[in-house]
C-alpha cells in the first residue's frame, strides 16, 4: 500500500481494486500466486476502507517536485473550481526543489485597475463609465500562453478570500492598499478547463445557493436574491480551455454579460481569440476599458519578468551555481527575460534549466544568447535534453498522455504507464513514472478527481508542445484500447463496467469520438448503463451505423432520467425504450445482466419514441416558437426564435450553432423570416415585446432600430425588400427593410401573416378565416 501508483497525497482512502492490482504486479510476489478480489452480495466497485497513509491536504494540487500547501475548494460537488490546483499555484509561481513561498512579481497596474473595479459599490460603477453602465459588469484579462494571466487572477482571488487573505505576504510582495481587493469581493472562483457549458452554469448557480438550469433562470434567481447584497461576482479563468470554448462564450457567458442588469459581475480570463465571441471588440472605444491585455504596452511588466527570472536562477534549485555568483544574476536574468519576451513560463523553465547546470554561463556569449528559448515548447525541449540527455525521450513519452487527459487529469493506477507504452510503442512501468517524478516532477501537478489522484501538466502551453507532430487520432485510439482493457471481466467473460475506473466512465466517449470510434463503445450495452450520462450524451450524435444510431436514439428518449438514476434503473429505462423501438438485439443485451429480482420488458408500445437519426439542435433554454431557413456563405442554415427571447443561427450541415445568439428582444420571439437585403442575408424577427428586429446574419448585428410589429414575413415589393408585420393592435404594416420606414398600414384585426402568393400578394390568417391581399398600382384589393 506504500506505492505511489495506488494513490498520491490527495485521496483519503485507497481503492481496493488498485491495491489488489498493485499486489499482483509486485516484484516480490511469487509467480505461482495470484490475488483475486471477489464480491459477495455487492455490485460495482468495492467500498474504500483502507486508509491512505500518504493523505495530506498540504501536499495536494501542487508541483510533484515540491508538493506544498493547497486545498481543493469545490463548488457544485465536483471540479467546478480549482483555486488551489490552478490559480494559487500559478500565483505563487515556484517550482522544482525551490524554497517554498510566494514568487509573484510586479503587475501593479493591472492589479490596481482590477482591485478598483472589484471594490466599486453601487453608484461608483455608474459614475465610472456613465456612457456604458452595462459594460461595468465585465472585465477580461487576456494574454498569450505563459504571460501570467492565471497568476494575476490567482493573486486577486487569494486576496479576496478571507481564509486565504492572511496567508498572502502583502508586504513582501510590495502590494499597496489600492492594489488589494476587498474581502469577499469575489463570490465564486472557477477554472474552466475541460468543463462543459452545463457544469459552468451549474457551478455558478451552486455557488450562489440557487437552482437554475438556464441562463435566464439563473439571472432571475439572482434578481430576487440580490437586494442590498449587491451584484454576485464570479471569477472564471481559462475559458479557452473549456470543453467547448465557443459555445461556453456564446451561449453562457455572453448572455450573462448582455443581460446582467446589475445582478452579476464577471472577471474572466481567456486567450484573445475568444474576445469577439464575448461580444467585445477592442477597436471600439467603449470596450477598451473592459479588456486588460497583459501583452500590451500598458500592462506588460518587463521589470517584473526580470525579477522573477533572477529569483528562479538562484532559488529554483538548492544546487544552483548562481547562489555563489550573485554578480551574474542580473546579466543572465536580463538575457533570459529578453528572450522570453512576455512569457513568465518560458523564463521559469529556462531559468530552472540554468539553475540545474553545474556551471554559470557567459551572458555575453552571442551563441548562447541566440540559443535561448523563445516559446514554452522550445524551453521544455531544451530543459529535458540538457538535464536528462538520452532520457529526454523517455520523459516526453511519459508526459505525453497527460497532454490528452480529460477532466482533472489522468489516473496513475494501472492506466498512466500502459497508456504511455501504447502511445509511444516503448514499454513503460510504474518504475518509470517514479523516475519521472524525481527528474521532471515540476512539469506535473497532482489533483483530485472522483476521490482518486489525477495528474496533469503544469501549464496548458505544455500540452500544446507535447501534441506537436503527433497523430491525435492514434493517441485517442490508444486511450480507448487501454481504458477498455483496464475494465475487469465478469465470470461470463464480459467486461464488468460497474467496476471500471471513474475516469473511464466519465471520459471514454470523449476519447472514442476523437478517435472516430464512438460506434465501437456504444455497441456495449453495459457501458451505456454505467457511463456518466452528462459526458456521454454530447457524443451520441456522432454515431454512424444504423444499428448504433438506433441505440443512440433509444438512449436519448429519456435523457432527463439517466443522470439521477442508478445503473439498474438506467438499464430498465433503456430496456423499456428498446422494446418500444423494436430493437430486439439491444433489448436482449440489456436484459442479459438484469438482476434476478428485477422486472424486464418483453414488449412495449408507445408514441414517445422517436428515432432521431438526424442531429438535434440544442441550445435554446425555452420552447422554440419560430423557424426559417436561408443560405449563409453557401451553407444552408436555420434561424430559430424561442421563448427564451433569443434568436439562434444553425449550420444545417454540421448541426452546430453559428456565432453568438442574437439578443435584443425582451420577450418570447414568435416569428422569424429570412430574405436578402442589398446582397446580404438577413433575418427579420418578431417578438411579444411588440418589436420586429432586422439582423445581419454574417455579422450577427442588428440592422437599424427595431420596427413595431408582431408576426412577420418577407418579400420583394416593386424591387424593394420589405417585411410585412401583423400585431395584436389590429394592423398590418409593410416596412422598407433598407430604410426601416413604414410603407403602408392596413386594418386587419387578429391576423397573422402566413405566406406570400406568387404575384406578391399576402395570405393572412384572420381567426378561422383566410384573406388574400394583392397590391395594385394605387390601391390594395382584398378578396
Amino acid at each position: 500500500m506504500g506505492s505511489q501508483a495506488i494513490a498520491g497525497h490527495a485521496p483519503k482512502h485507497l481503492s481496493v481494486s488498485a491495491v489488489v492490482q498493485q499486489m499482483n504486479h509486485h516484484d516480490d510476489k511469487p509467480a505461482y500466486q495470484h490475488i483475486s478480489l471477489s464480491l459477495l452480495g455487492l455490485t460495482g466497485e468495492p467500498p474504500d476502507f483502507l486508509t491512505n497513509p500518504r493523505h495530506d491536504v498540504r501536499l495536494t494540487d501542487v508541483d510533484l517536485a515540491l508538493q506544498d500547501a493547497a486545498e481543493f475548494d469545490e463548488y457544485a460537488r465536483r471540479r467546478d473550481t480549482e483555486f488551489n490546483s490552478r490559480l494559487l499555484v500559478r500565483a505563487m509561481g515556484y517550482h522544482g526543489d525551490a524554497v517554498q513561498g510566494w514568487w509573484f512579481c510586479g503587475r501593479h497596474r493591472v492589479l490596481a485597475e482590477l482591485a478598483g473595479w472589484l471594490n466599486q459599490r453601487g453608484d461608483d460603477r455608474q459614475r465610472s463609465h456613465p456612457d456604458d453602465p452595462a459594460g461595468e459588469c465585465v472585465r477580461v484579462v487576456t494574454a498569450g500562453p505563459g504571460s501570467g494571466k492565471t497568476a494575476v487572477l490567482g493573486l486577486l482571488a487569494a486576496l479576496a478570500l478571507p481564509e486565504r487573505r492572511r496567508t498572502v505576504p502583502v508586504d513582501a510582495l510590495g502590494l499597496a492598499p489600492e492594489w488589494i481587493p476587498d474581502e469577499d469581493s469575489i463570490d465564486v472562483i472557477m477554472y474552466a478547463q475541460n468543463l462543459t457549458d452545463r457544469e459552468v452554469l451549474h457551478g455558478l448557480a451552486a455557488a450562489a445557493g440557487l437552482k437554475a438550469a438556464t441562463v435566464g433562470e439563473f439571472l432571475e434567481a439572482l434578481a430576487s436574491q440580490n437586494g442590498a447584497r449587491g451584484p454576485f461576482t464570479a471569477l472564471i479563468d481559462a475559458l479557452d480551455e473549456a470543453a467547448t470554448p465557443d459555445t461556453l462564450c456564446t451561449q453562457i457567458v455572453r448572455p450573462l454579460i448582455d443581460h446582467s442588469q446589475g445582478r452579476l459581475r464577471l472577471l474572466l480570463g481567456t486567450r484573445p481569440y475568444l474576445l469577439d465571441r464575448l461580444g467585445l471588440d477592442t477597436k471600439l472605444r467603449e470596450h477598451r476599458h473592459k479588456v486588460l491585455d497583459l501583452d500590451s504596452p500598458r500592462y506588460a511588466d518587463r521589470e517584473a519578468l526580470r525579477a522573477y527570472t533572477m529569483r528562479n536562477l538562484i532559488e529554483s534549485r538548492h544546487t544552483s551555481p548562481y547562489r555563489h555568483r550573485p554578480d551574474m544574476l542580473q546579466p543572465v536574468g536580463s538575457a533570459v527575460a529578453e528572450a522570453a519576451e512576455r512569457s513568465f513560463l518560458v523564463a521559469r523553465i529556462t531559468a530552472g534549466t540554468l539553475a540545474a547546470a553545474d556551471v554559470v554561463v557567459d551572458p555575453h556569449d552571442p551563441q548562447w544568447r541566440a540559443s535561448l528559448p523563445r516559446h514554452a515548447g522550445q524551453a521544455m525541449r531544451d530543459d529535458l535534453a540538457r538535464r536528462l540527455g538520452d532520457d529526454a525521450q523517455r520523459a516526453a513519452d511519459l508526459l505525453r498522455p497527460l497532454a490528452y487527459a480529460e477532466g482533472q487529469g489522468l489516473p496513475w493506477e494501472g492506466i498512466w504507464a500502459p497508456l504511455a507504452s501504447a502511445i509511444s510503442g516503448r514499454h513503460y512501468t510504474d518504475d518509470d513514472l517514479l523516475w519521472l517524478r524525481r527528474n521532471a516532477g515540476s512539469y506535473v501537478v497532482e489533483a483530485t478527481d472522483n476521490g482518486r489522484s489525477a495528474y496533469r501538466l503544469y501549464h496548458h502551453a505544455l500540452n500544446e508542445h507535447l501534441r506537436e507532430d503527433v497523430d491525435h487520432a492514434s493517441v485517442h485510439c490508444a486511450f480507448v484500447d487501454t481504458l477498455a482493457a483496464c475494465v475487469p471481466y465478469r465470470g461470463d467473460a464480459t467486461r464488468d463496467w460497474s467496476r471500471a475506473h471513474p475516469y473511464t466512465l466519465h471520459h471514454l466517449a470523449t476519447h472514442a469520438t476523437a478517435a472516430d470510434r464512438i460506434d465501437d463503445i456504444l455497441k456495449d450495452t453495459e457501458y451505456l448503463v454505467h457511463a456518466t450520462p452528462n459526458t456521454l450524451t454530447p457524443h451520441l450524435q456522432r454515431a454512424t451505423t444504423d444499428e448504433v444510431r438506433l441505440t443512440a436514439a433509444v438512449y436519448r428518449t429519456n435523457l432527463n432520467l439517466h443522470a439521477p438514476a442508478t445503473a439498474s434503473m438506467r438499464r430498465q429505462a433503456l430496456a423499456l425504450n428498446a422494446a418500444r423501438a423494436g430493437a430486439t438485439t439491444l433489448l436482449h443485451h440489456l436484459t442479459t445482466h438484469t438482476a434476478p429480482s428485477e422486472w424486464t420488458p418483453v414488449w412495449a408500445t408507445g408514441n414517445e419514441f422517436t428515432p432521431a437519426l438526424r442531429d438535434t439542435l440544442t441550445g435554446h433554454t425555452r420552447p422554440v416558437s419560430a423557424v426559417a431557413c436561408t443560405v449563409l456563405d453557401d451553407t444552408p442554415v436555420a434561424v430559430t426564435g424561442s421563448n427564451d427571447s433569443t434568436v439562434r443561427v444553425w449550420d444545417l450541415t454540421s448541426g452546430r450553432q453559428v456565432g453568438a445568439p442574437l439578443t435584443g428582444h425582451t420577450r418570447p420571439v414568435s416569428a422569424v423570416a429570412c430574405t436578402i437585403l442589398d446582397g446580404t442575408p438577413v433575418a427579420v424577427t418578431g417578438s411579444n415585446d411588440g418589436t420586429v428586429r432586422v439582423w445581419d446574419l454574417p455579422s450577427g448585428r442588428q440592422v437599424g432600430a427595431p420596427l413595431t410589429g408582431h408576426t412577420v414575413a418577407c418579400t420583394v415589393l416593386d424591387g424593394t425588400p420589405v417585411a410585412v408585420t401583423c400585431s395584436n393592435d389590429g394592423t398590418v404594416r409593410v416596412w422598407d427593410l433598407r430604410s426601416g420606414k413604414l410603407v403602408q398600414s392596413l386594418i386587419a384585426p387578429s391576423c397573422r401573416v402566413a405566406a406570400f402568393t406568387g404575384d406578391g400578394g399576402l395570405v393572412l390568417a384572420l381567426g378561422s378565416d383566410v384573406a388574400v391581399l394583392r397590391r395594385t398600382q394605387d390601391r390594395t384589393v382584398t378578396r
